[in-house]
């Protein structure tokens, strides 16, 4: 056969643009960053004027569709190859493969050709000499079937001949470029409605009648489904609990007829353009469009599921660290004790112990006076190691324990100003038995390890989160449903953004941390590190450039996000330089190689053991120049960098102010870094844990109660509110009052209603 020469009718950009509802020409900028191994926080932050100054959550879906894209193209080309290696591939079909934006769409189009698949009553008809026939009919041509009969051995009679030729016709108009087009718009009609009823499998359970019984006669337009109802009606339909079907709207009904009438619309046989039209409309296109609808409503709801866990990721891995503090955390238990650990300000172990504070008077034999001895032993900790914050986890025992400490709080048994907060503890058992913790704590038991995860929950909150797998945090929906590889990059990304954009200090970071910057590896942070510990102590960015494996490109990316701070001997040396001197020590040098001797890796690294100022900021060394030239016009001195006087005097600036040619998204992120202070972090806009020295139980809760709480977790269909009883209440989306929410918000909320279901919410203020 002839070979067909193809091409795509669409370009990613155009695709992405119109799916994401952004410029073309921002989209196709994107694109060539991210195909020039750029990272999402670099663009984010670097290169805002390429991107219209598009939000992160944007560009990972411009990444997202992107790589879709690109597969989809991959699986284009392959099919175009496997179907031609048949034998059967008409310019019609060749044009209707390309044409394809899904995969969904390439699967339906090519289903009849997979290779080994028996031959479908098209490819039997061609087989039969009957594609002449068919082409002459589309071209108004009179077919005389009569003289056909017996001209094959599947051709015996008339009714066989004229079979075989609408069977050919049904394949032309289902292959249509112009009726899939029409097919697409059809399954997207707001009005189409799914209908969900109980399923007749016997393999039903209790369980789900109770779980599904809300979808057992439901009927609603897919205009107004929401993503979590799709989500829980996709579960019970897996589980044969539900049967599901799609209602076709009459519009979209007379529209795909009408697109496939045009197909045949110089046939001049009225009978059969109508019959084929309807055999092709019943058998094939309409059960095609109504899995199309299907599809298209599953990949909404699990991209909303994806976007509503890296939402929440994100909120709680920026949760603001609580500095400068000692702090006891307890991870509560009943039969095996509550385990404690006591915190220095850096999260150091100071203590750690075992006690009993709940149910001692049970058939475990304890009494009043254990308790005491158990509550005098937390009075010494405190007093020698003076914490006034106290740091519970939520899981089991969590309300009995923090009724404990409230009421020694309340007796005036801890000193005053001591304080509590409950901390979310998923997680904390996973990271016990991990690799890092055995070499983190080697000396402690797995449970006093979760304790110490707790605290250092509250300190920083970031470096301890990051050790953990994203999926194990708890803070999203239907995350089996999704596909994992999937969920999981998504994940990885929302990581490194939090790290990259919150920063860190290049010497004194660890390699969970540094693993995490934008541009780098877990081979690229261990590479810094031996580095680190072979010279002792980072003094500008240039001698990044000397470590091998730290190229051009992963240097541009990842330098930006770290920082290095001058310490004591820089702050009482000479040896700080203005940004253009910088550098000159360093040009030439030659890369680190794992062959050097340590003792030559050292001199070449002290060449230039310069401090940069503007290495402290978030500056990019691509920019130092413009940096430099503001600060001459301006009269300011870098050695004032993250000074208030310095702040106060950049704030007043605008990006018309730089002198230098540049793009507006550069002058703006320049001024920008500099308007910070030294002790600024990038967390402080983010919400910090509740702390209370009181407790409530869900008993005393009446409806009308007005309570402070923060917001646990973030749903489709609402969000979870820790107001300090044992349950978490919901307040329902019906019941926003026009705000959104997300995870780690501080709100007020009024008692709606309570019940044995739980607690429900009214959100009067996000404080």
């Amino acid at each position: 056969m002839k070979t067909v020469r193809w091409s795509k009718t669409w370009q990613s950009s155009s695709v992405i643009s119109d799916c994401l509802g952004e410029e073309e020409r921002y989209v196709k900028n994107v694109e060539n960053l991210l195909r020039s191994d750029h990272t999402i926080p670099f663009i984010a932050r670097y290169r805002k004027e390429l991107t219209g100054d598009m939000s992160t959550d944007k560009l990972y879906k411009v990444k997202e569709q992107l790589n879709r894209l690109d597969n989809l193209t991959k699986k284009i080309e392959k099919s175009i190859k496997d179907i031609e290696k048949l034998g059967v591939l008409t310019p019609n079909l060749s044009e209707a493969i390309a044409a394809c934006t899904s995969a969904t769409m390439l699967e339906q189009v090519t289903a009849a050709y997979k290779p080994g698949k028996k031959k479908s009553k098209s490819e039997q008809a061609r087989n039969a000499g009957l594609g002449s026939v068919a082409e002459q009919l589309i071209n108004g041509q009179r077919v005389d079937f009569k003289t056909l009969v017996g001209s094959h051995a599947e051709l015996m009679s008339v009714k066989s001949v004229v079979d075989g030729t609408k069977d050919i016709l049904i394949d032309i108009i289902r292959t249509n470029k112009f009726v899939l087009e029409c097919c697409e718009r059809a399954s997207k009609a707001k009005n189409n409605f799914m209908i969900c009823s109980k399923s007749k499998s016997k393999q039903e359970t209790d369980e789900k009648k109770e779980k599904f019984d809300q979808y057992f006669d439901f009927k609603r337009g897919v205009g107004s489904l929401k993503h979590f109802q799709v989500m829980a009606i996709n579960r019970g339909e897996n589980l044969k609990a539900l049967s599901v079907k799609i209602d076709l709207s009459q519009n979209g009904i007379h529209a795909i007829k009408r697109e496939c009438t045009k197909v045949l619309s110089r046939v001049l046989d009225n009978n059969l353009k109508q019959e084929t039209v309807e055999d092709a409309c019943t058998r094939l296109i309409f059960p095609m469009v109504c899995r199309r609808t299907r599809s298209w409503l599953t990949e909404a709801a699990v991209e909303s599921s994806i976007d509503v866990f890296a939402d929440n990721l994100k909120h709680l891995l920026l949760t603001r660290p609580v500095k400068g503090i000692n702090i006891m955390a307890i991870d509560p238990g009943y039969k095996h004790g509550c385990k404690v650990a006591v915190l220095d300000h850096q999260g150091k172990v100071l203590k750690t112990d075992v006690v009993y504070l709940q149910n001692l008077k049970s058939s475990s034999g304890k009494d009043s006076r254990f308790r005491a001895s158990d509550e005098e032993k937390l009075q010494r900790l405190q007093a020698q190691l003076r914490f006034k914050t106290i740091a519970i986890g939520n899981g089991t025992a969590c309300r009995e324990t923090e009724t404990s400490v409230t009421k020694m709080i309340a007796e005036k048994k801890f000193c005053e100003g001591t304080q509590y907060t409950v901390i979310d503890e998923r997680g904390a058992s996973v990271y016990s038995v991990t690799p890092l913790a055995q070499q983190e704590l080697p000396n402690l038991d797995t449970n006093l390890r979760s304790a110490v995860s707790l605290g250092r929950r509250v300190l920083e909150p970031l470096s301890e989160y990051v050790k953990i797998e994203p999926q194990h945090l708890g803070v999203g929906q239907y995350q089996h449903d999704i596909a994992q590889k999937k969920l999981s990059s998504r994940l990885e990304d929302i990581v490194s953004e939090a790290v990259s954009f919150t920063g860190v200090d290049i010497n004194t970071c660890s390699l969970h941390m540094l693993q995490k910057i934008a541009g780098l590896t877990k081979a690229r942070a261990q590479a810094i590190l031996d580095t680190r510990d072979s010279v002792g102590y980072f003094h500008n960015r240039e001698q990044i450039k000397s470590i091998k494996g730290i190229g051009p490109k992963s240097y541009e990316q990842c330098i930006g996000f770290l920082r290095i701070y001058p310490n004591q001997s820089t702050k009482n040396s000479d040896e700080t330089v203005e940004y253009e001197d910088v550098g000159a020590a360093v040009k030439g040098k030659r890369k680190l190689t794992s062959s050097s001797a340590n003792s030559s890796k050292s001199k070449i690294m002290r060449r230039d053991v310069r401090f940069c100022f503007l290495d402290q900021t978030s500056v990019h060394p691509e920019s130092y120049h413009i940096a430099c030239v503001l600060l001459r016009e301006q009269g300011l001195k870098q050695e004032d960098i993250g000074t208030e006087a310095f702040v106060q005097k950049i704030k007043l600036l605008n990006p018309g102010d730089i002198s230098v040619k540049c793009s507006e998204g550069t002058k703006q992120c320049i001024l920008n870094a500099l308007s910070q202070r030294t002790e600024t972090d990038y967390r402080d806009q983010f919400a910090r844990p509740i702390f209370k020295s009181t407790v409530l139980s869900a008993e005393s809760l009446v409806v009308g109660t007005q309570l402070e709480g923060r917001v646990s977790n973030v749903t489709h269909f609402g969000a979870f509110v820790d107001v300090g009883v044992e349950r978490d209440g919901l307040i329902h989306t019906s019941k926003m009052n026009g705000y959104t929410v997300c995870l780690g918000n501080r709100v007020r909320v009024k008692v709606e209603k309570k019940d044995h279901k739980g607690i429900g919410l009214y959100l009067l203020q996000v404080l």
